[in-house]
């Protein structure tokens, strides 16, 4: 789970919906072939920057935080 070190911070559901919405951007992506890039683990790490800035803000339900992480790698 790439979230478990925040979990003094966020609930077990919250770090559920924050795995779940990595999982289900990072194969969004992928199908788009934006994930497929030269330096994948990169993009691994600016998807999970995203979705914990998000969650950390207070968007914590899955599908809104798997938008947001979308959005944001498409455009960048």
């Amino acid at each position: 789970m790439p979230f478990q070190e925040f979990a003094p911070f966020f609930g077990p559901d919250e770090l559920k919906a924050m795995t779940t919405a990595y999982n289900a951007a990072w194969y969004q992506l992928w199908l788009a072939g934006i994930a497929v890039t030269t330096h994948p683990e990169e993009t691994r790490k600016k998807l999970s920057h995203v979705i914990l800035a998000a969650a950390c803000t207070g968007k914590r339900e899955q599908k809104r935080l798997e938008a947001i992480a979308i959005k944001a790698l498409a455009h960048s």
